[in-house]
């Protein structure tokens, strides 16, 4: 919610408890966690520990797979763009920086920002990219305008994701694409796993947005959604032992089987139908 009680996607201000300890609105059925954090608390989840050893078991390792995934997000973004009209593009959340890598070839500019500070430096580094480590809601963007931007698998790790999205609002032109990926609470797999759904983890996913939500707040800043799927995604067979086996059961013996056997690397695709790619164009 924001602070004056408001849902951040319709701004209704009635809401009801459910399961996990989230809230719901009433009139647009938007979840998220109870406000206790701002984006400045948020940004402090996001250490070097967090991309191995907590939230990932070493992301890094698995850049190739993730540079798969993302080959595959671009392509739906080629799809839509017009190579005259679309030239610069800006990621928020833009991590370690593989996206962008795997992108910069197709424009004209790149640019990606980041709270996590060793994120960026590896970006900056190792593959050269202009990013920043900053929180977008502080940080100048002076006058510059992006043709596309793209926030994957980060809106849902915002505090005001609403302020985020009228930001980016101001410094796009009409024409402009906005390309966001995050869980679906409306999937089949979020209503039947409930608090067991594997992308229900507050804090660190603060707002769980449905395809008719999602649709709802992107409208509001003067967004056309123009495509709207479920997507499927690759994972390493070491990264998935790490999720099932070592986080959940506190048993290393898969992951270290899977090592020894040297396939750890080998990539595996996965569709739950829970995860929404969302396209729009600014008006």
């Amino acid at each position: 919610m924001s602070a004056s009680g408001q849902c951040l996607v319709c701004e209704a201000s009635s809401t009801e408890a459910i399961f996990g300890g989230l809230l719901r609105c009433k009139r647009c059925a938007h979840a998220f966690a109870p406000a206790e954090t701002t984006d400045q608390d948020l940004a402090t989840l996001y250490t070097e520990s967090y991309f191995a050893g907590e939230e990932y078991q070493d992301y890094v390792s698995d850049r190739k797979v993730t540079q798969r995934n993302f080959l595959s997000r671009l392509r739906v973004l080629d799809s839509l763009m017009s190579p005259q009209r679309h030239r610069r593009l800006f990621e928020v959340g833009s991590a370690y920086g593989f996206f962008l890598d795997v992108a910069r070839h197709r424009f004209d500019s790149v640019e990606g920002i980041d709270v996590s500070a060793a994120a960026v430096s590896y970006a900056r580094d190792k593959l050269g990219l202009d990013v920043v480590c900053a929180d977008l809601l502080n940080y100048d963007l002076d006058a510059r305008d992006f043709d596309v931007v793209c926030m994957w698998d980060t809106i849902e790790h915002l505090a005001r994701p609403d302020l985020y999205i009228a930001k980016l609002a101001e410094h796009m032109d009409r024409g402009a694409l906005l390309a966001i990926t995050t869980g679906d609470f409306g999937s089949l797999n979020a209503r039947m796993r409930r608090t067991k759904w594997r992308l229900m983890h507050p804090p660190t996913h603060a707002h769980y947005f449905s395809l008719a939500s999602i649709g709802t707040l992107l409208e509001r800043f003067g967004f056309e959604v123009i495509y709207r799927r479920h997507c499927g995604f690759y994972r390493s067979l070491k990264s998935m032992a790490y999720g099932v086996f070592d986080q959940r059961h506190g048993s290393p013996l898969v992951g270290d089987l899977i090592q020894r056997l040297g396939i750890g690397e080998w990539p595996i695709y996965l569709n739950f139908f829970d995860i929404m790619y969302v396209v729009a164009r600014k008006r």
